[in-house]
This record gives structure tokens, sequence and C-alpha cells, in this order.
């Protein structure tokens, strides 16, 4: 473990950082408190330090009181030393922040032994450190998948509702036009009953992957069941949601040959928020528009 010094006088630091080096221990020292801080601002600076309480520059209470002030993530175990011999020395250190105190001349066991404890305390800090950060990015992780669909990545059903709630809200709020995509497969069930579920979850891969492709960061596409998708399009009237899926339509007959020996094209409906729309009437809209795509022939797009 690195341990920085900061002592203004030169062979009580020479002395210090022999002792340390005697004990297994790597030291950075430096002579002022100035030193002392802006390698305590670097990013990968140590985080057991020994500061001399009066030294050129910011003194080593000062310096602990920044540190407090400012700390993020593992805290820094700090010993502060000092010649002074005022009753009041430790509880002042130790008020200010410091972790331990250590008095001039020091006995050199009692410094190894405190300097040992400052060495567990903060590897101690490190693995919470490092325990906590694991459970934050099994917590996303967890998050993520509670949203997404297992097979395709895309958002599943109660993401998109969640979603969908807010982004209604917010176009009524701000009169933003909002507009919704519904999309199902044509001729899918013959894919399974022909080719088997494999290939079919390759097809579903295939097209949610060109979903993730055309759409905007701030769209939401979702895997609404089965052969069907759903896309969320805030900020967008119904002309530019019907460009977008016409070319989501032309590319995905162009490439479905990839998963599939079987043609496999998709159908579109395309509706808008009205006055009056809920959540329900305008995915009813929308859906009745991709019913009648598929009434028409499959493989179009109609507006509702």
């Amino acid at each position: 473990m690195n341990v920085l010094i900061a002592e203004d006088d030169a062979p009580s630091r020479l002395m210090l950082q022999s002792l340390l080096n005697k004990w297994g221990y790597t030291v950075t020292a430096v002579s002022d408190g100035n030193d002392a801080w802006r390698i305590l601002c670097d990013p990968e600076h140590p985080y057991l330090v020994i500061l001399d309480w009066i030294m050129p520059g910011i003194e080593g209470i000062e310096i602990v009181r920044r540190l407090r002030l400012q700390e993020e993530g593992n805290p820094h175990y700090v010993i502060i030393m000092t010649s002074g011999t005022g009753a009041n020395s430790p509880a002042l250190a130790l008020d200010a922040g410091a972790d331990d105190f250590i008095a001039k001349p020091f006995n050199h066991a009692e410094l190894q032994a405190r300097v040992n404890v400052g060495c567990r305390i903060t590897h101690l800090h490190e693995r919470l450190a490092e325990k906590l950060r694991k459970l934050e990015a099994a917590s996303d992780t967890i998050s993520r998948l509670a949203r997404t669909d297992e097979l395709t990545g895309l958002h599943n059903r109660r993401s998109f509702n969640e979603c969908f709630s807010l982004a209604l809200s917010s176009a009524r709020r701000h009169g933003h036009p909002l507009s919704l995509i519904s999309i199902d497969l044509d001729h899918f069930k013959d894919v399974n009953d022909t080719l088997g579920h494999s290939i079919g979850d390759l097809v579903l891969k295939e097209f949610s992957d060109l979903l993730k492709e055309l759409v905007r960061v701030e769209d939401i596409a979702c895997r609404w069941g089965g052969e069907e998708f759903i896309i969320l399009l805030p900020n967008t009237p119904r002309e530019a949601a019907g460009t977008l899926a016409e070319r989501i339509r032309s590319a995905f007959e162009q490439r479905s040959h990839v998963s599939s020996p079987l043609v496999v094209t998709a159908s579109f409906g395309v509706a808008q928020l009205y006055n009056g729309d809920d959540e329900d009437s305008l995915i009813r809209r929308v859906d009745n528009a991709l019913y009648t795509a598929k009434r028409e022939g499959r493989n179009r797009v109609v507006f509702s």
C-alpha cells in the first residue's frame, strides 16, 4: 500500500519514509501542504495519509477538513503528527476529521501499529466499495432485465406502458405531437410451423436489430407480444412516423431472407395522438390501421 507523508522537517521525513519502506509500504513523500494537497487531488492518490500538523503551505488540519468536505467513495485514513504537547491537540485533530493522532517524538512500534490499523481499515473500505460497485451493477442489470424483452433486447410491454404514460402526459402538457407505429410480421406462423421456433426466433431478432438501427434514441421500440411490435415516437407527427414505418418495411423486405428461406414481410399501422385520445384509444386506432394493412394484402403501411 502507498502512504502519503507530508512533513517539512527533512530528517523526520526521511526517517518516516525509511521506517515505512522497512515495514513493507511504498511511500510518496512531500515537504509542504501545497504539494500534499496537489497529490490528494489526483485521482490515483494514496488513501493512507500521514500529515504534519504545522508545515508550509496548507497545514495538516486544513487538509483534513478539505478532504472530509469533498470525499466521495473511499474515505481517507489520516494520521496527524505534531510535536505540540497541548492537552487538547488530539481532540482538535480528531474533531477536524483525522482518524488518529501521534505526538512527536513517536515510538516506532506504536507508529507501526497505528499505520497497520490504517492499512487494514483502508483495505476494508476498498473491499466495501468494490462490493457496492458490484451491487450497483447487479441492480442496474436487474432493472434493465425487468424492462427488456429477453429474446430481442427491446423494451418489454411493461416498460413501454410506463414510457407511454409519461410521453402522453408530456405531449398533452406541451402540445407536442406524438405518434405510434404498430407492426406485425406477416405469415410468421408459417415460419414456426415449417422451419421451427429456433428459426422464428432468429427472424424476430433480425427484425428487432433493424428497429434498433433505424429508430432514434428517444423512441421506444417494444416487442408487444409474439411477432407484434410497437414503436412510441415522441415529438413526431403522423407523416414522419409513416416515413419511418416505410423505411423499416422496405429494409426488412430486403433483409428477410437472411434468417429464413421463407419470405417474411411486415405490416404497419400508424396513428398520431388527437385531442380526446387516451392510451387505450390511441392504441386501438393504431391497431385498427394495422388490421387494415393486413386485410389489404400485408407488407404495407396504413394510417389511422
